[in-house]
């Protein structure tokens, strides 16, 4: 009786181990989307998958999916570190009445994914839709971080291009979250309500923007909000109803910092509507605003800082401060 018994618990713990072991290999480091692929397969450079949301499941923590060849590859939720990489194919996201991308860690998180960051890069996050016989864009946000994780999530978006959301480009309003860094760099975001919205309720937002070009939003180029913080460079804000850079009303914490970038025919360039929150300019251009420089009435904390070294035509609007330039 006692050999059956001990034969017995081998088998159970031989049949888990295996079965782990089957789950393990079941997800590959690298993954593979084509347009005429199927999630039936294994998502293999010989037998790719179909979307990006059936490559996930069948990639493991910290991998990298590709694409193979043009398609659209269907909106995609993130819960782990990964990589998606359209590479020179004119790979897709059409997010018709939907966000594109949900970007969204748990708040317990995973052992076994210490670094907690996802890439996006050289990819087409488009939302238009239909709304009966009319062709309009009806996407809602275009890559949207929804993560409540107690650790740091970093996000970076390179070589994109992000256009016709009815809300935001780039979205971080639903964060419940200790801290997340975003990095954008060499990316177009075009025909959205509001380009790039930087806030969360808790913790802290980083968003850094190089190369960005944010043009013709029928809101704000980029928002910033409660604990939010964005440092902006080389890059091109224009044609935008609203204002192009916004410090949002009664931000107390945000921080801004914009060097070497073009701001031009927005209603207001750069606002501050902040009481306590820092905007920072250097080597920048404002032309054609309608009003360069806007802050809030009494805003505490001294408005808006310039280096001096900016050029600015049309209405100036609020004299900015004059700071050091060491």
């Amino acid at each position: 009786m006692k050999k059956f018994r001990l034969t017995l618990k081998v088998l159970v713990f031989a049949i888990f181990t295996f079965a782990f072991a089957s789950m393990a290999q079941a997800q590959a480091t690298r993954t593979w989307v084509s347009g005429v692929g199927d999630d039936a397969n294994p998502c293999s450079r010989t037998a790719p998958c179909k979307t990006f949301a059936g490559a996930i499941s069948k990639t493991f923590i910290g991998g990298e999916i590709d694409a193979l060849d043009d398609g659209g590859f269907g909106t995609v939720t993130i819960t782990k570190s990964i990589t998606i990489d359209g590479g020179n194919h004119q790979a897709s996201i059409l997010a018709s009445g939907t966000n594109g991308v949900n970007v969204n860690f748990s708040a317990a998180g995973n052992a076994n994914d210490p670094e907690r960051r996802v890439v996006l890069r050289r990819l087409v996050i488009n939302g238009t839709g239909a709304s009966g016989a009319v062709g309009q864009r009806t996407g809602i946000n275009g890559v949207n971080v929804t993560t409540n994780s107690t650790n740091l999530i970093t996000l970076h978006i390179e070589n994109c291009y992000i256009n016709n959301f009815t809300t935001n480009g780039i979205n971080t309003s639903g964060v419940v979250v200790s801290g997340v860094i975003i990095s954008v760099k060499d990316t177009n975001i075009q025909n959205c309500a509001t380009g790039f919205n930087i806030t969360t309720s808790t913790g802290f937002i980083v968003a850094g923007l190089e190369r960005v070009r944010i043009e013709k939003m029928t809101s704000n180029g980029v928002v910033i909000g409660v604990h939010g913080h964005a440092h902006v460079r080389d890059s091109f804000i224009s044609f935008n109803a609203g204002d192009g850079i916004s410090m949002a009303a009664g931000v107390t914490d945000g921080t801004v910092n914009v060097e070497s970038t073009m701001l031009a025919s927005n209603n207001v360039g750069i606002r501050n509507g902040g009481n306590g929150s820092t905007v920072d300019i250097s080597n920048a251009s404002l032309m054609q605003n309608v009003t360069a420089f806007a802050t809030a009435s009494g805003a505490a904390g001294g408005g808006i800082n310039s280096h001096g070294n900016n050029s600015v035509n049309g209405t100036i609007g609020t004299t900015p401060n004059g700071i050091g330039q060491n």
